[in-house]
């Protein structure tokens, strides 16, 4: 596997009463698994909470791959042309599911036509970010019929809780309309919220080699390791996002005037990437907690590789490259702990703006982007930063976050 500097997308630069493809696609895996939970193809599942899905440990995530602006028209054409290979290669090879948003485009259309025929191998993820009732029922009709559907199996509040999407996911489940309902976020906090009033029956969380406690350890709060933990306790399904951190190999990989970058980069080219990305699934796969990653797969190749990983022993060649990787990036990674948002005098977003400065520079996702960027209030943007230093005094990593606010405001305003 190689790194194509102009491509920065390639390979991760980028009810119970209502449906019987639902229920087909739960226990498929199961059937289909020797002892152990281990298909013939070398998937492994785990059940999913009270939900009592059997998710393949790996699955399809659609946040990047699928966003067409940032693709641009050649490549998103071509990416559409072999999405349908991409699901059939990660469906032949046990996986079981799909995990996208309403807000990612087309994605669900284009998902929609690629499951055709294979819906009842298949547990649908999808999300809105809407807030009011009516406009979460309106949006889940929406991706009913771009997934053309009956149910969607797990339906979620897209990027933090809102009452009215509970509300109307009540509904929904009543309706036979979707079988079980979560939210995302970056914050584990929010998150053991809902789980501890039993408001969820799974959560989406960024979860990766970087949220280790030990590049986290001056956080004096719960982290993604116990929400997990409180998860298992509770019965609630976990499903990971951002797997690859999020900066695998982007553009940082050029400064090689740092030795560590410049280490790192040497260890590639003599391992592969491969390695690397694998290191990066073996690693949560290794928690217990874990129900499964999604996982931005742009190739059948992706898939074969990402798949390969489920059945593969960590050894000290992927935890070598992880502690490589891990000091090349830890003084440019943010891991969006929002420890320093009550610390800026100002309120400015700085976990978003540096989330955004990466999707630009990493992702490739430089439209989305600046779109993103232009969306906060003014006064939450980089331009409000007076350079007081308060918040690189309390991140746990001691991010220049100064610095970068000044790069991302030149990059997406």
């Amino acid at each position: 596997m190689s790194i194509h500097d102009d491509f920065p997308l390639n390979r991760r630069r980028f009810l119970e009463a209502g449906s019987a493809l639902a229920v087909t696609a739960a226990t498929r895996g199961a059937a289909a698994a020797a002892e152990g939970g281990r298909a013939a193809s070398g998937m492994k599942y785990r059940r999913f909470g009270a939900t009592e899905l059997k998710v393949s440990e790996i699955g399809l995530g659609c946040a990047s791959g699928l966003r067409s602006r940032q693709l641009g028209p050649y490549l998103f054409n071509r990416y559409r042309e072999q999405l349908p290979e991409i699901v059939d290669k990660l469906f032949d090879l046990g996986g079981n599911f799909v995990a996208t948003s309403q807000s990612y485009h087309d994605t669900e259309e284009i998902l929609g036509r690629a499951l055709k025929g294979r819906r009842q191998d298949a547990i649908i993820f999808t999300a809105t970010g809407k807030s009011e009732p009516k406009d979460v029922i309106a949006a889940c009709e929406q991706s009913l019929k771009h997934f053309q559907t009956d149910c969607i199996d797990c339906y979620f509040a897209h990027g933090g809780w809102r009452d009215g999407f509970h509300e109307a996911a009540l509904k929904l489940k009543q309706q036979g309309k979707i079988r079980f309902h979560g939210m995302s976020c970056h914050i584990p906090a929010e998150h053991r919220t809902r789980v501890e009033a039993g408001l969820v029956d799974f959560v989406f969380q960024p979860y990766n080699y970087m949220a280790l406690a030990k590049w986290t350890e001056k956080i004096d709060r719960d982290g993604a390791e116990e929400l997990f933990q409180l998860c298992k306790e509770k019965d609630v399904g976990v499903i990971v996002m951002k797997p690859m951190t999020g900066h695998y190999v982007p553009s940082w990989a050029k400064e090689t005037s740092d030795p560590k970058v410049l280490r790192l980069m040497q260890e590639l080219k003599q391992f592969g990437t491969k390695n690397l990305y694998q290191a990066f699934l073996m690693w949560i796969l290794k928690n217990p907690n874990v129900g499964c990653t999604a996982i931005g797969m742009n190739t059948p190749q992706d898939v074969i590789e990402d798949c390969e990983a489920v059945g593969l022993e960590f050894t000290q060649l992927h935890h070598r490259l992880l502690e490589h990787y891990a000091a090349a990036v830890t003084g440019d990674y943010c891991r969006m702990c929002e420890t320093c948002v009550p610390s800026c005098p100002q309120g400015i977003r700085i976990p978003d703006i540096l989330r955004f400065r990466m999707y630009y520079r990493n992702y490739g996702h430089r439209e989305d982007a600046r779109e993103l960027y232009a969306a906060l209030p003014e006064h939450q943007r980089a331009t409000a930063c007076t350079a007081c230093g308060i918040c690189q005094q309390t991140c746990p990593n001691g991010l220049a976050i100064v610095e970068k606010l000044q790069q991302a405001h030149g990059l997406l305003a």
